[in-house]
């Protein structure tokens, strides 16, 4: 089995690399008749995600030539429009990325509803070329038919089940597309399942629909169906609050999983975002097995599992950069591919599962893209 498994590792990396190079190909920058293209961004809320993804999808346009190569700055994980500061202060001799178009909700559904309004009258009007939607917020409030401007969406849960695309072949609107990735969640919580063991999962989200999307609440309740194992839920309140009174809400929530569950599946929450290292303490504390559904970043500070984001992130920035060149290049957004997995790579932290007393397999750990030991 572990032969097998560093096989489908070894061919999963040939293969981003010869598909890294083919994105390379014909991807030379052009002007528009003569002028930078012009680009706006949008997010719901700041949330690490959105800096990962932004910052490899920079570097992939370095790669490819469009921006100039240079170190990027270290910035905070959970800073508003992240690199977009940096973007407006160095000379791109092909992108604008515009400063008056340049937005965050702050999880707040009034400015959410703002921003959408002044977006769409300045993408109806044709003062842009093209719109980063980051995040499920984003994109569901910009793939619509009241324009026509390319819209690319980055880093969503499940963009299907969001409405913002119809489905992984077809995004129902030639100028729209974003990133599937349908059994990620699924992919992930199997195999947690399959190394602990456990009778129940614990799972904190708030209990909106786009709330129960970003926490895959319906893939979790999937898979306990599958594999016969009970769910134990608690609701978080996340959006139109002080962030100080959604981390309460929160680790609130992760101090009650933590004394009922044998393990806990810690979602995408800007709160558990905040407090990782804090929830690392309460699990450890507990005694019991974590796994994190964003990637390795919360395995680096404790958490005891997740998949290795380290790995896939160079290839979807690769990825997500050729979509933005293919639709400046003339592509329809439309007539791009929208599926691109997550990679096979494990992330684990030894001493946490030293502190809570759990043998890690070594056959997991053998097949281990990252391991900490602190």
């Amino acid at each position: 089995m572990i032969q097998r498994y560093l096989l489908i590792i070894t061919l999963t990396a040939f293969i981003s690399a010869v598909s890294i190079s083919s994105l390379l190909a014909g991807s030379q920058p052009v002007l528009n008749n003569g002028k930078k293209w012009r680009i706006a961004y949008y997010e719901g809320g700041p949330y690490s995600d959105y800096t990962d993804t932004m910052r490899t999808l920079l570097w992939g346009l370095m790669d490819f030539k469009w921006i100039k190569k240079a170190e990027l700055p270290v910035i905070p994980p959970e800073k508003p429009m992240p690199y977009l500061d940096w973007l407006w202060q160095i000379d791109s001799p092909y992108l604008d990325f515009s400063r008056e178009h340049s937005y965050s909700a702050g999880w707040d559904e009034y400015q959410r509803e703002q921003i959408r309004k002044k977006l769409i009258k300045a993408l109806a009007s044709g003062e842009l070329d093209l719109i980063i939607a980051m995040g499920t917020w984003a994109g569901q409030d910009l793939a619509t038919k009241e324009h026509t401007i390319p819209v690319i969406v980055l880093s969503t849960s499940n963009p299907v089940r969001a409405g913002i695309i119809k489905s992984i072949e077809n995004s129902g609107l030639d100028h729209v597309t974003a990133r599937v990735d349908p059994t990620r969640y699924l992919r992930q919580l199997r195999m947690f399942h399959r190394i602990v063991d456990f009778k129940t999962l614990g799972i904190a989200y708030e209990d909106t629909p786009e709330g129960r999307l970003y926490s895959a609440v319906a893939d979790v309740e999937q898979v306990s169906r599958e594999r016969g194992f009970k769910v134990l839920s608690c609701k978080v309140e996340e959006t139109n609050i002080e962030a100080e009174k959604a981390d309460q809400s929160c680790l609130k929530c992760y101090k009650q999983l933590a004394k009922q569950a044998d393990a806990i599946y810690v979602t995408a929450l800007t709160c558990a975002d905040r407090k990782k290292e804090t929830l690392t303490n309460i699990f450890r504390k507990a005694g019991k097995p974590s796994f994190s559904q964003v990637g390795s970043k919360y395995v680096k500070t404790g958490l005891m599992l997740s998949i290795s984001t380290d790995s896939g992130y160079a290839t979807l920035g690769h990825y997500n950069a050729s979509k933005l060149v293919k639709i400046l290049k003339g592509t329809k957004p439309g007539k791009l591919n929208q599926l691109f997995e997550d990679p096979l790579d494990i992330a684990v932290n030894l001493e946490t599962c030293r502190q809570i007393g759990f043998q890690m397999p070594q056959s997991i750990q053998q097949i281990a893209t990252e391991v900490y030991e602190q």
